[in-house]
């Protein structure tokens, strides 16, 4: 059995490589959680996009953050200010 272990986005350090691939939930209302996806974007080589998994509102894009270059992931720090003022947790894979 497989479970999944969600974590605060705020109580993750501000230099921890948050590669695509990693899942993202945010809470604009505390029962109906959005689900994203980081992903890369195709002949965008600078950011990475959050990507909704969510049933009907699966496939439409949340943002972007940039990465940290010349690294192909983007830090904690990045993912926290996109998100400040909004409930996430995070699921790294």
């Amino acid at each position: 059995m497989t479970t999944e272990v969600w974590i605060q986005v705020e109580e993750i350090q501000d230099q921890e490589p948050i590669w695509a691939g990693t899942k993202i939930r945010i809470y604009q209302e505390q029962e109906n959680p959005m689900e994203y996806l980081l992903s890369y974007i195709h002949g965008n080589s600078n950011e990475l996009q959050l990507t909704c998994l969510t049933q009907g509102e699966a496939g439409n894009i949340g943002g972007v953050i940039a990465k940290d270059l010349p690294n192909h992931y983007a830090l904690a720090q990045t993912l926290k200010t996109f998100l400040t003022g909004l409930y996430s947790e995070i699921h790294f894979e």
